[in-house]
Order: C-alpha cells, then structure tokens, then sequence
C-alpha cells in the first residue's frame, strides 16, 4: 500500500523498533529501549492511518456492452460494494470515468450524481450514501454511462485506474456478434510503465473477461482488443437502421 518513499520511512521505523527491543533485552538501557519501541510504533501506526484509503471496495465488476458493429454506441455499468472507513463518511466519489469519444447520462444507482466536475483525467462524479444505511457495514453502488464514437476503430481499450483499496477487479467487454475478436490482452500501466498480465478469457469471440485480485492502487488495469473491420453490408444495414 505505501509507494517507494513511504517504504523507505517504514523499513526506517522498523528498524528502530527491532534496535529498540534489542537494547531492552541485551542492555541494562531497559527503559531506552522500550523507549525507541514505542515511539516508532507510534510513527508506523500513524503512518498506516495516513495511507488508509477513505473507502474500500470488496469486489468491482466494471462492463462494457458495445451496442452495434460500428462501435459507435456502448453502455459502461460499474456495480462495486462500497465500505467507508470512517463513520463519518456521507459521500463517495467516482473518478477518472473516461473514453475515447463522448460520454453521456452518467448516473450514479439510477439517480442523477450530486456533483460532477469535467477534469483533464475526465469526468469525476459523487453520490451520497442513503442515510438509513451504516456505510462501514457495505453499500452496493452503481455508476452507468453511454459512450458514443468510443469504439469505432479495429482494435479498443477498456481501462479502470484504481483509487482505493479494492480486493478484486473484474473486467468484462462485450462485443455485438458480426465481428469477431481476433486477440485479447491484459496489461497494467503505473508511472509510464506498462505490464502484460495474464491473458483474458474470450468466449464465442464476443465476450472478454479479466479479474484481478488485489489490485494496486493508483495503477490503470486495460483491457485492449482486436477485431474484425466492419463490413461494407454492416455499414449498410446500420446506416439504414
């Protein structure tokens, strides 16, 4: 969970906690020692409290249904069973929802989102938890949105950057029959640096699905796919529909 220069400052920590047991068991400098254990123990805790995401999520199944073969038309729906961390907590927010082409009707379970804000990332969105609900106990939220002129070339990328502590990822695309996939591929990006992962299951050439088990925040999981061009009689029958 911590990035390079917090692992830095803990293995520091830690060491400080074993040197201070140390010198409490081998040394007469008892006190000294218990000392240097507690006062690191207190830095580690507390710098355990300061990377604790606000939210975590048990499981998140992200969906991308292309709606005709020209690509031009597709619906995204993320359900994820949300968990506040803090008893305080009122409001959960959706970021980085992006596309290639435009998106619209972004909903957040069913309802209009009480903010939303237009970002270089792209879109971020918040809802409120119902009152009646205890938010440390779990609360399933869905966000949907349609996307138009997002997957109209030969090969797409579908993509979810996480931002909390989320136990399993799950990735699923799927295609309008007509064309078919040719290949499929699973990678991550942090930092500028990309990562092939395992690769996705395709099923009847129209349907691709990833999970990732604890996958790492502040990294972009993508799925990226090719398929067949549309042909001349897909085009037809589309612009006549």
């Amino acid at each position: 969970m911590f990035d390079r220069s917090n692992q830095i400052v803990f293995y520091l920590n830690s060491c400080i906690v074993l040197f201070g047991v140390l010198v409490a068991l081998f040394t007469p400098y008892v006190v000294m020692g218990l000392l240097f254990v507690l006062s690191a123990s207190v830095l580690i805790y507390d710098q355990f409290e300061q990377n604790k995401s606000t939210h975590t999520i048990d499981r998140l199944n992200k969906v991308l249904t292309v709606h005709d073969t020209g690509g031009n038309k597709a619906t995204v729906r993320q359900i994820q069973r949300t968990r506040a961390c803090y008893v305080g907590s009122t409001e959960y927010w959706f970021r980085i929802i992006r596309a290639i082409g435009s998106i619209n009707n972004i909903r957040v379970n069913d309802r209009d989102p009480v903010a939303k804000i237009n970002t270089d990332d792209g879109y971020q969105v918040c809802t409120r938890f119902p009152a009646e609900i205890k938010v440390t106990d779990g609360c399933d939220l869905v966000l949907s949105y349609q996307c138009e002129g997002a997957y109209t070339h030969p090969e797409g990328i579908f993509s979810h950057v996480v931002d909390s502590d989320t136990r399993q990822l799950s990735l699923v695309v799927d295609l309008p029959k007509g064309r078919a996939v040719s290949s499929a591929r699973l990678y991550c990006k942090k930092n500028g640096i990309e990562a092939t992962l395992v690769t996705p299951v395709v099923t009847g050439q129209t349907r691709i699905e990833a999970d990732i088990e604890n996958p790492e925040v502040g990294t972009e999981y993508c799925l990226h796919w090719k398929w067949e061009r549309e042909s001349l009689i897909q085009k037809l029958r589309r612009f006549f529909t």
